[in-house]
């Protein structure tokens, strides 16, 4: 009983150890830049000043003084009056420029009552030559007994190939685009088509992709294969095994719906049934693989780890997090991508 109770004693004394960490307090708040360069048109920099637990919010985003050089030469910046963020007090500025692999580029930020940032990143290596192939994986009919309309739907694999041998500061993220339009046959009732609102929008896909390196090394445990928001869309980053032989991506699609919807159809002198019209969603997939730099990865990596601590916090734990910036003085992230596409692809 005594040893039982000593036990219980000691567990107690643990439990209740307290440790005090003397944390510095931000009384200014610091600026916190994001940015990505290399994205061929869509290039940005994000500016907004952090918000102090304590003290004075007297500075914005508005004074900050911003400016970016590529080996040495001033980045022309132009301010996006139209930017609309979620983010109170951001704003944005659009990076007129061409990046080259290897150019180093350097972005500094300052204003009165902040501390200055700087940060510096790479224009990663250019994309390798990129081997695309398709195949028809599998067709069912999706019926939907409350509404009675029936869709068939086919999934294919676009098998994306990479003739590269990657080392340990590979990190790559891909995204797929899609775009519909519709091939009818029969004449369709005008109300139908209060369903199919999508055509001529070009939108992201929803992501299923499997990553490879080399013959059979799979690479999608939860720590190398992450999914972050990116340019507004789902993107897949990973890191590439450093002792593949090459790169490997598997992208699964839904190319082609075909509907027939209830009420469409009637039946002939010998009973069968004949439909009279039926509507095709035609999709086109562009594959978009960027290679990432080493700081992007890195904070995408820390960011989907705070994301992902979400679980067992509701356990009652608080696992050990961090929290990743490339910028000097400041927060965020500065990063640059070399970027290839697919180019559109149509199935029939």
């Amino acid at each position: 009983m005594k040893r039982y109770f000593c036990f219980i004693l000691i567990l107690l004394l643990a439990l209740s150890c307290e440790r005090i960490i003397d944390y510095p307090v931000d009384e200014n708040g610091r600026i916190y830049v994001d940015a990505v360069v290399g994205t061929e048109g869509a290039d940005r920099v994000n500016l907004v000043v952090s918000r102090p637990a304590f003290g004075s919010e007297a500075v914005s985003a508005e004074d900050i003084r911003l400016s970016l050089t590529n080996e040495g030469k001033p980045v022309e910046l132009v301010r996006d009056m139209d930017y609309e963020s979620d983010i109170e007090g951001e704003i944005s500025y659009l990076v007129h420029g061409d990046f080259l692999p290897g150019q180093k580029l350097e972005l500094k930020a300052e204003a009165e009552g902040l501390p200055s940032v700087k940060a510096l990143t790479s224009v990663p290596a250019a994309m390798p030559e990129v081997e695309v192939t398709c195949r028809e994986v599998k067709s069912y009919r999706d019926d939907d007994e409350y509404s009675g309309s029936s869709s068939l739907r086919t999934l294919w694999e676009i098998h994306l190939t990479m003739d590269e041998k990657p080392d340990k500061d590979s990190f790559f993220g891909v995204q797929v685009l899609k775009d519909v339009s519709y091939d009818t046959l029969g004449k369709v009732p005008e109300y139908t088509w209060d369903d199919f609102e999508n055509a001529g929008k070009t939108e992201f896909d929803a992501l299923h992709v499997n990553t490879k390196s080399g013959e059979g090394g799979s690479i999608s445990s939860v720590e190398k294969e992450l999914n972050v928001i990116f340019g507004g869309g789902d993107m897949r980053v990973f890191a590439a095994e450093a002792d593949g032989e090459g790169l490997a991506l598997d992208v699964y699609v839904y190319p082609t719906s075909s509907h027939r919807m209830a009420g469409s159809y009637h039946f002939n002198e010998a009973g069968e049934e004949i439909w009279e019209w039926e509507i095709q969603e035609i999709y086109k997939y562009n594959i978009i693989v960027y290679r990432i730099s080493p700081e992007m990865y890195h904070c995408f990596r820390a960011r989907y780890m705070i994301d992902a601590a979400d679980v067992p916090i509701h356990l009652g734990f608080t696992p050990a997090t961090y929290t990743y910036t490339n910028i000097e003085g400041g927060l965020g992230m500065f990063g640059a991508v070399s970027t290839y596409e697919s180019g559109w692809i149509r199935f029939n």
